[in-house]
């Protein structure tokens, strides 16, 4: 007796593993456009569509992250808006794409945006080092926690924020 997730997972591979022109196709909706997926050539391009978008929702939420907010500088609202805007489509074209019943679509999703935050990490990582470096605190954290000395570039304590990057896709 098998379950209905190991049978859909056996239906994924052999839709990957052996396609022939007889099987069905798959509908990919995106909030604007619908494609129906037929060939390989479509159903590559169709994957990478999504790993560039998970990629880039991740990238996007991160840039909103470094756009500091500063007393002054009211004009520093609309670039975060619009990003933010942006960030908010890309959510739901792939939610729009990930509520399709193909599991290879699904796990495509997953990818990209794991990517994405991985690339987001690498650059926090480095960004941090950089900071570390320039500040002098290698080596030299008797006061508290690495994190905690941390400083913007003005020399303050970074303030503590709601980050857009922890906010979920969909």
């Amino acid at each position: 007796m098998s379950s209905p997730l190991y049978n859909a997972f056996q239906d994924a591979r052999q839709h990957l593993v052996s396609r022939s022109s007889s099987e069905k196709s798959v509908y990919l909706g995106l909030v604007f456009k619908a494609y129906i997926l037929r060939t390989d050539s479509q159903f590559a391009l169709a994957y990478f569509f999504l790993i560039m978008l998970g990629i880039v929702e991740r990238l996007l939420s991160f840039g909103i992250d470094c756009i500091r907010d500063k007393p002054g500088q009211p004009w520093r609202i609309l670039p975060r808006a619009c990003s933010y805007f942006v960030v908010t489509m890309i959510r739901y074209v792939l939610m729009i794409a990930i509520m399709s019943p193909y599991i290879p679509m699904f796990l495509i999703i997953c990818l990209g945006l794991t990517l994405g935050q991985i690339l987001v990490e690498i650059i926090r990582y480095i960004l941090m080092i950089r900071q570390v470096k320039q500040t002098g605190l290698v080596g030299n954290d008797s006061s508290g926690s690495l994190k905690d000395s941390l400083l913007d570039t003005n020399g303050h304590r970074m303030p503590t924020r709601t980050n857009h990057v922890n906010e979920s896709c969909c």
